[in-house]
C-alpha cells in the first residue's frame, strides 16, 4: 500500500514538473512576435459595411475570408475580425466593421492572391455592401532593421 502511494505521488510530481516545463516554454513564446520563417509581406484591409447591407454581412465577410481566402495557395497566414473591445485607449479606431490581415512571402504572393478566382469571388460577393470610399488597404514589408 505504501509503495502504491509513493508511486502515485511520484507520478503526480513528475506530471507537475513536466507541466511546469511546458508552461514555461509556452510563456516564452508569448513575447516573440516574429518567427524566423514568418511571411514578411503584409496586406491589411479595413472594411466599412454600408448601413443598408443585409443583416449578417459582417459575419459573412469574416466567414468567407476563412473559407474563400485562406485556402489560396500564396496565403501564409490570415487574420480577420471585428474591432477589439479592449484596445489602445484614445488611439485605436473602432469606426470600422471588419479588419483583414493577410501575410505572403513576397509581392508575387499578393499578386497571385489578388488574381485568384477565390479572391475574385469574395470581392464580387461582398463589394456591393462595402463603402468603397472608406475602404483602406495597406501593403508593407515587415522589416527587422
Amino acid at each position: 500500500m505504501l509503495r502504491q502511494t509513493l508511486f502515485v505521488a511520484g507520478l503526480i510530481g513528475l506530471g507537475i514538473v513536466l507541466w511546469m516545463g511546458l508552461s514555461r516554454s509556452a510563456i516564452g513564446q508569448v513575447g516573440k512576435t516574429t518567427a524566423p520563417n514568418a511571411a514578411p509581406y503584409v496586406h491589411a484591409v479595413i472594411f466599412h459595411v454600408k448601413k443598408d447591407a443585409p443583416e449578417g454581412e459582417v459575419s459573412a465577410l469574416i466567414r468567407d475570408a476563412h473559407e474563400l481566402l485562406r485556402p489560396i495557395p500564396s496565403v501564409r497566414e490570415l487574420r480577420v475580425g471585428r474591432p477589439a473591445e479592449k484596445s489602445t485607449p484614445n488611439v485605436a479606431r473602432k469606426d470600422f466593421q471588419v479588419g483583414l490581415l493577410v501575410l505572403f512571402d513576397d509581392a508575387q504572393g499578393l499578386e497571385t492572391y489578388l488574381n485568384h478566382p477565390q479572391h475574385q469571388k469574395y470581392v464580387d460577393k461582398h463589394m456591393s455592401h462595402i463603402e468603397a470610399e472608406k475602404l483602406s488597404v495597406f501593403d508593407f514589408v515587415n522589416q527587422t532593421k
